[in-house]
């Protein structure tokens, strides 16, 4: 860790790429105030960071939040070198750092876990990154659910600075290698435009030395000795090579923003998309009339203790676990752990044939927080019933598209459910 913070405060120092090994060579830096017109734009400034950069010059403590999936969750990556950067540039000002990622996860879950994750915290900037999860959405919902997540932040704190950011994997090069951005940041782009949000795409520095030939996307570092690696597995940055071109992105365009400090309240105009995701709520599962066959995990349980930190109550569903949800809306999920023990979920709405949702996958040989959402619902009045009906089904046969074996058929014993919180946008019936 010591040597990557310095080989990545070095960078930014020089201005020079984040490399990895001895003979790869050095890499011309364009003129970041200058935007190349003939490639990809990596920053809209917008309207900045004002109230950010106002706070830190206070000498007051500043909170900056992190939202988004893997890629900012990793340990020693781009979030933790750019808040590191934060601490080293600004040695007077206290940093608070609010950790809100989840791997595997979106907007569509985000825009939900903002009051409790995020805001709750009161946050002064609130970095978000779902630019990779997102992606093969629409881009009409990525819009709706990126829109609730401004709404919530300037309806509780007007003050409050938003900055996009934008990563990729190798299957959004072709757009970008086009000179576009992959679809989720063009659907983000618009809504980050309609409230001047400030945005950086961390992946066109990455293009940028693709197509330098000094840059392997996906490959192993040493089999490339004299190129800089970006990841083994297609999608997340290594932490020597990658994410510090990630975090050298970000810290690029802070020091471009960080000379506006006029303070300001964002107003919030009209919405772009008149049916967004402001009104999104978690509900915990406590204001649901469970029967018999749930129970709360107690705070010692190995699964309770592991994400206590975003779900403080989870609850054990075992086969025969049924509660109905009432509601005015049309947007209703449910917040849960999946992993070697869980099963199958039917949903009835409305009386019409339930359906049969899968609650493990070929990623289930270990627990992870995940959602759902019932599908095909109108805008109205609507009754929807959960219930965990203990349907057995071939959990090898799915592990083994990842050449997963089960060693310990006893770890995956169980076809119930593990569930925090109802995701809904709209109002509860009582």
């Amino acid at each position: 860790m010591k040597y990557l913070l310095a080989l990545f405060f070095a960078l930014v120092q020089t201005g020079c790429d984040p490399t990895v090994g001895k003979n790869v060579p050095e890499v011309d830096v364009p003129d970041t105030n200058v935007p190349d017109s003939s490639a990809l734009q990596a920053y809209h400034i917008r309207g900045g960071l004002p109230n950010f950069f106002s706070k830190i010059k206070s000498g007051k403590e500043v909170r900056i939040a992190y939202i988004g999936g893997s890629i900012t969750e990793a340990n020693n990556g781009w979030r933790d070198l750019t808040f590191k950067w934060f601490r080293e540039k600004y040695p007077v000002t206290p940093f608070y750092e609010i950790n809100a990622t989840i791997g595997g996860t979106g907007s569509d879950l985000g825009v939900f876990r903002m009051d409790n994750d995020v805001l709750v915290h009161e946050p002064d900037l609130v970095f978000v990154e779902f630019a990779v999860n997102d992606f093969g959405r629409d881009q009409g919902e990525i819009r709706k659910t990126m829109e609730g997540i401004v709404r919530k932040t300037w309806k509780k704190y007007p003050s409050a600075d938003i900055c996009f950011t934008y990563t990729l994997a190798e299957n959004m090069l072709e757009p970008m290698q086009n000179s576009q951005y992959q679809s989720s940041a063009i659907a983000m782009e618009a809504v980050a435009e309609h409230y001047q949000i400030p945005s950086v795409h961390m992946g066109v520095e990455v293009i940028r030395l693709l197509e330098a030939g000094r840059l392997i996307f996906t490959g192993n570092p040493e089999e490339h000795p004299d190129k800089i690696v970006f990841t083994r597995d297609k999608t997340h940055p290594l932490t020597a090579s990658g994410h510090p071109i990630y975090a050298n992105e970000v810290t690029r365009f802070m020091q471009m923003m960080e000379g506006n400090t006029a303070q300001k309240t964002h107003p919030l105009p009209a919405a772009l998309e008149k049916d967004n995701w402001e009104l999104a709520q978690m509900i915990p599962l406590s204001q649901f009339k469970l029967n018999e066959k749930w129970k709360v995990l107690p705070a010692s349980n190995s699964i309770s203790k592991r994400f206590v930190k975003f779900m403080p109550i989870l609850y054990q569903a075992d086969p025969g676990a049924t509660f109905t949800v009432k509601f005015k809306g049309k947007i209703l999920g449910a917040y849960d752990v999946i992993g070697p023990k869980t099963g199958i979920v039917e949903i009835t709405a409305d009386g019409r044939k339930s359906t049969e949702i899968y609650r493990f996958d070929q990623w289930c040989d270990n627990y992870r927080k995940n959602r759902f959402f019932v599908k095909d619902l109108s805008d109205g009045t609507h009754e929807v019933t959960f219930q965990v009906p203990g349907t057995t089904f071939d959990k090898a046969e799915i592990l083994k598209k990842r050449n997963i074996t089960i060693t310990n058929p006893a770890d995956y014993a169980g076809y119930g459910w593990f569930a925090s919180s109802i995701m809904l946008v709209g109002e509860l019936i009582n």
